[in-house]
């Protein structure tokens, strides 16, 4: 029996986290209230519920977004559809919904400076997305290139 790793397995692994994630992303929708109530609850600062509760549905939202976006794209690789200009645009759609986080997170530093965090580390992951979408497309240019000469 060979319990080897390899990138079938991988992928497998990949999509199931995704799914996973994107079930408990939907289930998490239900307990925002009941989070940022407890926030309040243990914070020492002014309370910020409303905030908060339009804050973390609106990342919600954008987080759902994105795993669906992931999800599609990994679906495409399980079928060896690599370097197709549809998957530099799911690139494109999760890269706008971290900035999109990102931008939510520096708004909420008006009231707490610690969401500077959460919007330097969306920032980043879009921007790091956005490379890899501007190396998929080039990949997806020189294949066609490719696929055209003799």
């Amino acid at each position: 029996m060979n319990n080897k790793w390899n990138s079938e397995k991988s992928l497998f692994l990949s999509r199931a986290l995704t799914i996973a994630s994107l079930c408990t992303s939907v289930a998490s929708l239900f307990c925002i209230p009941v989070i940022t109530e407890w926030y309040d609850a243990v914070s020492d600062e002014e309370p910020i519920h409303v905030v908060l509760n339009i804050v973390l549905y609106l990342s919600a939202i954008l987080g759902i977004a994105a795993l669906w976006q992931l999800k599609k794209l990994l679906d495409r690789f399980a079928k060896q559809e690599v370097f197709i200009a549809e998957n530099a645009v799911c690139f494109r759609k999760i890269a706008w919904c971290c900035f999109g986080v990102a931008l939510i997170w520096f708004v909420l530093m008006y009231w707490r400076f610690l969401a500077f965090f959460v919007a330097f580390a969306a920032a980043f992951a879009g921007l790091l997305l956005r490379v890899m979408k501007n190396m998929l497309e080039a990949a997806v240019k020189l294949r066609e290139e490719n696929d055209y000469t003799i």
